[in-house]
């Protein structure tokens, strides 16, 4: 089939130009990635592997032109029937039918069509879109489109004449949807990814038995382009995308101190640590890191200051009842809005849209104290690369806010620190951890990294007592504690070589 003869299957004036202006997809985040959203006009190419929510995005894409902006829309589908379509849409709260009906919408089911239906297909597509003056159009999906026709140049002409050249000029705005195979970076049939104006992946990879989803426009042209790789999640509401937070540089640094709450910890940072600083505690399970953070946000509520305590392992009111047990009023400090505990079960599917609650949070509740307990129940589920982009952005937030922050961390048998990354970040390391001596279960403090502050060096005692944490003098007379092996130091022996006095 020559291009000619597609061209003259429908008529279009000359004077018929793409309108300025962008196509909003109406899904949520997505639009700020694309300078608020498609060009008018212009042809995208969606690519995704199977069950990466392609269609949902299409579909909030046709729907939000419908509901929100009155533009009729057309919907070709070579790979699912319409009443599938529309049951599963409405379950998402898109009821296409109540468009259909006011013919703002068509669904052109087309899944029987096969070799010698070129020419029906063309012609049908742009008279429904003619009729209804759709600006919106889907084909869903390209690679099943290339498969319909006898000849594979058959489906490049309807690609390059059809949706290239002729739809746009009536100010269609084309997404084309291509399935890519697991493993992949094939975006489609082989150049439709060159000749589409833009390409949006949608790619998945699977980390401790869940599927994650991340979301990236690869190429949009005319436009400017936030060309980083978003996670996004599928929920009963469809599709919203979770923008990476921007790392913004820090405008103000404090140079008062605050208390955090524990005596001795405070003598050992010589009368605490600084107003915005970041503190990091880690510690094997039951070495008091949570005890820590609670006498944290107590001492900021005894100020009347606002505390917000995120926890990604114990519900609130085990918090509180942990609190009570030593003698601190929790649910008087909660009542007067004074503390805020949150709990979170963190898991690969919903970590990041947790993430993006926390950040509301912080700018509603605007706390003068801030734990998280703990980091690495995010460090688990999260992608290395992602997880230190959330922690290096909340943690400039947070300093630039001029919140001080306390963050524990479950440390590993030798080295009680978490991973470099974080380490780098925070202004202060504190070290907990069991000790062995005599038989007898003891625990130890250290102060491992002081940012711009001269601090206690000593490794020492402390005890959790009915009032909290005790600090204590520190291990006389023992060695290599921090390696879990202490030991009695060794005295300097004569020499059997060295002549005697």
């Amino acid at each position: 089939m020559e291009k000619s003869e597609l061209s003259q299957m429908v008529e279009i004036e000359a004077s018929s130009k793409v309108k300025n202006g962008r196509v909003p997809t109406g899904i949520e985040g997505f639009d700020d990635f694309v300078e608020g959203g498609f060009p008018r006009g212009s042809m995208i190419l969606l690519a995704g592997t199977a069950g990466s929510g392609k269609t949902i995005f299409a579909s909030q894409y046709m729907y939000h032109g419908m509901s929100k902006l009155n533009e009729s829309g057309v919907y070709v589908s070579f790979a699912e029937n319409r009443n599938t379509f529309m049951k599963n849409m409405k379950r998402l709260g898109m009821d296409f039918g109540k468009y259909e009906q006011k013919r703002k919408f068509k669904f052109l089911d087309l899944i029987t069509v096969r070799d010698k239906g070129v020419e029906s297909i063309v012609a049908r597509v742009l008279a429904e879109v003619d009729s209804l003056g759709a600006k919106r159009l889907v084909i869903d999906s390209f690679s099943v489109l290339v498969q319909a026709f006898y000849e594979r140049i058959d489906a490049r002409i309807v690609l390059h004449t059809v949706l290239g050249k002729i739809v746009p000029l009536n100010g269609v705005t084309t997404l084309l949807i291509s399935e890519r195979p697991f493993g992949t970076e094939y975006s489609g049939g082989g150049k439709e990814e060159f000749v589409a104006d833009g390409v949006v992946a949608l790619n998945s990879v699977t980390k401790k038995g869940w599927l994650i989803r991340t979301l990236q426009v690869l190429k949009l042209r005319g436009t400017r382009i936030n060309s980083e790789e978003h996670g996004y999640g599928i929920d009963g509401h469809g599709i919203r995308t979770c923008p990476l937070p921007d790392i913004r540089p820090v405008k103000r640094i404090y140079s008062q101190k605050v208390r955090t709450g524990i005596e001795g910890l405070d003598r050992m940072f010589f009368d605490g640590v600084y107003k915005s600083s970041t503190t990091l505690v880690g510690g094997a399970s039951g070495t008091g890191k949570t005890t820590v953070a609670l006498h944290f946000i107590v001492e900021e509520a005894k100020r009347n200051g606002r505390g917000l305590y995120i926890s990604f392992e114990e519900p609130a009111q085990q918090l509180i009842r942990h609190a009570e047990g030593f003698g601190w009023n929790m649910n008087e400090f909660v009542d007067k809005g004074l503390t805020k505990f949150v709990n979170y079960i963190p898991e690969p599917y919903n970590v990041e849209q947790q993430l993006d609650k926390i950040f509301d949070l912080l700018k509603e509740y605007k706390p003068a104290r801030f734990v998280i307990d703990s980091i690495g129940s995010l460090e688990r589920v999260m992608l290395e690369d992602r997880y230190l982009r959330y922690m290096r952005s909340l943690v400039s937030h947070l300093k630039d806010h001029g919140t001080t922050t306390l963050l524990t961390a479950l440390a590993k048998p030798v080295m009680p620190i978490t991973g470099a990354g974080i380490s780098i970040l925070v202004d202060n390391i504190i070290a907990l951890r069991h000790v062995e001596i005599e038989s007898a279960l003891r625990r130890s403090i250290v102060i491992l990294k002081a940012r711009g502050s001269a601090h206690d060096s000593e490794i020492r005692k402390f005890e959790i007592t009915s009032k909290g944490v005790m600090v204590k003098g520190k291990f006389v007379g023992m060695e290599q504690i921090l390696e879990g092996k202490p030991r009695k130091s060794m005295q300097e022996k004569p020499s059997a070589d060295r002549p005697k006095s």
